[in-house]
């Protein structure tokens, strides 16, 4: 039987396939293998070039968190600082119109030599008297953070169109003189216990 040369070449561009769908097949798994590496070689290049630039940022970045530090307020050792950062957070919404319907102060939390006491608040005004009280707020003594903030219409008859409420939690940061947390005093040392009595030697 005579095969034409068509036909040959059909068969030859099938043969071909089929090795090419085999080679495939047979290199796949290192294929894949090849890819999870060039993958993982390019986080591991991106982590050290992000460690460079940190490295070469170090001192301006470390000098930076030092005048931070010393911007922080220092409160005396054992004094409770809820209080005061209530009465402040208080008087700053009342100077902008804004109104706190409840205040609520977390434990204080120690990192170090640095102090943290998170202030939950629910309010009520309109939307200039929260962001001049927010604005206020980030301008005072005292190194704060707003991590939450809820914003919604305020409901009730003599609501306005204008008028919102929500809540909002505000983290103070600061230091204490010497390091003791609030409501913490040194203890006095243990008296000493009396030495016992030597009994007295009669001489000859």
């Amino acid at each position: 039987m005579k095969i034409a040369a068509r036909e040959w070449n059909l068969l030859a561009i099938t043969l071909g396939v089929v090795v090419c769908a085999l080679t495939y097949l047979a290199l796949e798994p290192y294929l894949l293998e090849w890819k999870g590496f060039r993958d993982k070689q390019e986080e591991l290049t991106s982590r050290l070039e992000r460690a460079e630039n940190m490295l070469a940022r170090r001192e301006s970045v470390t000098a930076r968190l030092a005048e931070i530090r010393q911007g922080l307020p220092v409160f005396p050792a054992g004094k409770k600082v809820e209080a005061e950062l209530l009465m402040t957070l208080e008087k700053v919404a009342g100077q902008h119109g804004l109104v706190l319907t409840r205040r609520t102060a977390d434990a204080e939390k120690e990192a170090g030599d640095l102090f943290e006491t998170a202030i939950t608040c629910d309010w009520e005004g309109e939307l200039a008297a929260l962001v001049h009280f927010l604005y206020a707020q980030q301008t005072e003594n005292a190194v704060s953070d707003v991590r939450h903030l809820s914003v919604q219409p305020a409901s009730g008859p003599h609501a306005g169109l204008d008028r919102l409420k929500g809540s909002f939690t505000i983290y103070y940061a600061y230091r204490r003189e010497n390091g003791a947390t609030e409501g913490k005093t040194e203890a006095s040392p243990a008296p000493s216990a009396p030495e016992a009595p030597q009994p007295e030697m009669d001489t000859l």
